[in-house]
């Protein structure tokens, strides 16, 4: 807990902060959030274990705060479950995957994306992995690491596009209502 809190403070230090989730919906009916990725605008990535630690509550005032942006790509699932299981509120978000629908990209994925916008090729190796089992293996790590470290580059090159095309504000408004979305829902038995 004194280590999330101390991340906490590092993180609201920044103007831009990239957000991930891994969840273990491909292995339990009552999915969770498992891990925790977070990516600053350098590229220097920190990993968050909510099965080790449970109370989330110190990273609520980073997810509130208007003062930095919080990055994800295709959010709404990552959103509503950082709703749905630690109650956070949203300020600031924006999404690389609806900015770069908006900048007319016909291939929406992370991993397509970064390849053809900067060479950069992502394993997906691990998308489909049992996030809740411990301990994490060297790969997991790091495919959970780069889902957040490109995030802030491609956010820039999109969003100079965005604004070559008059579309920024569209981006703005999408990340508005991500934000205000609700909390993911329980499923019923």
């Amino acid at each position: 807990p004194a280590e999330l809190a101390e991340l906490t403070v590092v993180l609201l230090k920044c103007d831009v902060v990239a957000v991930d989730t891994e969840s273990d919906s491909f292995f339990h009916y009552y999915e969770k959030v498992c891990l925790m990725q977070f990516a600053d605008g350098e590229g220097n990535s920190w990993l968050v274990d909510p099965l080790a630690v449970r109370d989330m509550s110190a990273l609520a005032p980073l997810m509130s705060s208007p003062g930095v942006e919080k990055l994800f790509h295709g959010g709404e699932n990552d959103i509503g479950l950082l709703k749905r299981d630690f109650k956070f509120e949203f300020a600031r978000v924006y999404d690389t995957q609806a900015a770069a629908r908006f900048c007319g990209r016909q291939e929406l994925g992370l991993q397509t994306l970064l390849d053809k916008e900067f060479g950069i090729r992502l394993s997906k190796v691990h998308q489909r992995t049992d996030w809740s089992r411990r301990p994490l293996d060297p790969g997991q790590v790091a495919y959970a690491a780069e889902d957040v470290r490109h995030l802030r580059k491609l956010r820039d090159r999109l969003q100079e596009d965005l604004v070559r095309r008059g579309r920024e504000a569209w981006a703005r408004e999408e990340g508005e209502a991500l934000g205000a979305m609700g909390p993911a829902a329980v499923r019923e038995p």
